[in-house]
C-alpha cells in the first residue's frame, strides 16, 4: 500500500478579504458546505488552510430570522475542524510558482483549492433585492405588514442570473399560506423549478395552483416603478411590492482564469482550466447552478483528487451532480431530488429521501451541521423569513 504523505501542503482559499492560516483543510465561509466537505474528506492529510474571512455562515438565500448575523468561529470550532487562524489580504495567485500572495506574505502550496464564493448584485431595478440573512428581517417585516399588503399584489421574481431559483418559490408559497395579498411568481424558467426535471416541475406547478399563486414563466423583468413590473421586450405586470433574487458576480482573482462574470472554469475533477494543482468549488465556479449541496459534492471530488495524489487509497470519481432541496411550503415541506431515485412516486416528495432531512445535503457536512445547530439556523416553516436555500 502506498504511504500517505503527511506533508502535502494544501491551501484552501475561502474569501479574499481576510486570511487565516492553519494545519487542516477548511473551505469558504459563504460556501460552508465546501468548507466542511473538503475538510472531512481529506482529513488524513496534513494541510495548510488559508481562510480569508472572519465570519462564517451558510449561503442560503432565505434563512430563519433567528440568525441575522454571520456566525463567528469560536476556538472550539477551530478545534473541531482542526485549524489555526491568521488574518491577511489575498492579492493574487502565482500558479507557475505554486504561491499565493497576501497583503503581507507569500505562501507556497502543493495543491490550491479555491472556494471564494460570489457577490450578490441587484438585477431588477427598483425591487426589494433579497440577500438572505443580511436583510431577511427587513423582508419579514415588510411581508408581515397587513395594513400595507391588504388587497396588494406581491410579486416574487427570479431571473436566469439568480442561478438558484428555489427561494422565490418558498417565499411565494409561504406568503400565500399566510393569506392576504395576491401572490405572483415571475420566473425566466420555462417551467417551475425546471432544474429538477419535468415530473417535479409539474408537481410544483400544481402546488402553486392549489395555493392560488399566479405564475408567469419565461418572463424576465427589468425594473419596477412602484406600480408596474416592466419587461425588457415591452409590456408590464401590475404589482405593489416586488421581491427579487440577486444576480451573482464572481471574484475575478488575479492569476486565475475567469469569464466575463468573474467565474472560474473547471473540469469534471474541479481542476481550474490551465492551472496545475489548482481547484475551484462552489459559487465561484462557472457552473450554471450554484447551491450548497452541489458545492459539498464538488469539495468531495477535489479532496479525493488531492488525497489520491498524496498516496491515499481513495477512488476518484468525476463530478456528477445530484441536486437535492427541501422546499418549504407553509405546510409540510417537500423534498426534491434530480435525478429522481428509481421508483420514487410523486407523493414521496413529502418524505425525505436523505438523512438528516436538512436544507443543505453533504456526505460529511450534514452530520456535522446536525451536531452544530448554531452554524445553521433551523427554518420556521410557517414564516416567510424562515424559507431556506
Amino acid at each position: 500500500m502506498q504511504e500517505v504523505s503527511p506533508f502535502v501542503g494544501v491551501l484552501v482559499l475561502l474569501d479574499r478579504e481576510r486570511v487565516r492560516l492553519g494545519p487542516r483543510v477548511l473551505s469558504h465561509p459563504c460556501d460552508l458546505p465546501a468548507h466542511l466537505e473538503a475538510r472531512r474528506a481529506a482529513s488524513d492529510l496534513e494541510t495548510s488552510v488559508l481562510d480569508l474571512r472572519r465570519d462564517v455562515q451558510v449561503r442560503s438565500p432565505t434563512r430563519s430570522s433567528r440568525s441575522q448575523h454571520p456566525h463567528r468561529l469560536t476556538r472550539q470550532e477551530d478545534n473541531d475542524v482542526g485549524f489555526g487562524l491568521i488574518e491577511g489580504h489575498l492579492r493574487r495567485v502565482d500558479a507557475d510558482r505554486h504561491e499565493i500572495h497576501t497583503g503581507d506574505d507569500v505562501l507556497a502550496y502543493d495543491h490550491l483549492v479555491l472556494a471564494l464564493g460570489a457577490r450578490p448584485v441587484e438585477v431588477v431595478k427598483g425591487a426589494f433585492t433579497f440577500l438572505g440573512p443580511t436583510n431577511a428581517a427587513e423582508l419579514g417585516a415588510l411581508l408581515a405588514d397587513d395594513a400595507l399588503l391588504a388587497d396588494a399584489r406581491v410579486a416574487f421574481v427570479t431571473t436566469p442570473s439568480a442561478v438558484w431559483p428555489l427561494p422565490v418559490y418558498e417565499l411565494a408559497l409561504l406568503t400565500a399560506a399566510r393569506g392576504g395579498p395576491a401572490v405572483i411568481l415571475v420566473t425566466g424558467e420555462r417551467t417551475p423549478l425546471e432544474c429538477f426535471g419535468p415530473e417535479t416541475s409539474a408537481e410544483v406547478a400544481a402546488l402553486l395552483r392549489r395555493r392560488g399563486v399566479e405564475l408567469h414563466t419565461s418572463t424576465i423583468p427589468a425594473s419596477f416603478d412602484g406600480a408596474r413590473l416592466f419587461l425588457p421586450l415591452g409590456g408590464s405586470l401590475p404589482a405593489d411590492v416586488v421581491v427579487a433574487l440577486p444576480a451573482l458576480v464572481g471574484p475575478a482573482i488575479e492569476g486565475v482564469p475567469h469569464d466575463a462574470g468573474g467565474f472560474v472554469p473547471v473540469d469534471e475533477l474541479c481542476r481550474v482550466e490551465g492551472l496545475d494543482r489548482v481547484y475551484a468549488i462552489g459559487d465561484m465556479t462557472a457552473r450554471v447552478l450554484k447551491q450548497g449541496g452541489l458545492a459539498a459534492q464538488q469539495a468531495d471530488v477535489a479532496a479525493s483528487v488531492i488525497a489520491a495524489a498524496a498516496g491515499a487509497p481513495v477512488g476518484i470519481e468525476p463530478y456528477t451532480p445530484v441536486l437535492r432541496a427541501k422546499l418549504l411550503t407553509g405546510d409540510e415541506p417537500r423534498y426534491l431530488r434530480h435525478p429522481r431515485l428509481p421508483g420514487l412516486r410523486p407523493e414521496s416528495l413529502a418524505e425525505a429521501p436523505w438523512w438528516p432531512p436538512d436544507k443543505i445535503v453533504g456526505r460529511h457536512l450534514a452530520p456535522y451541521l446536525a451536531t452544530h445547530a448554531d452554524l445553521m439556523a433551523t427554518p420556521e416553516s410557517r414564516t416567510v423569513a424562515g424559507a431556506g436555500g
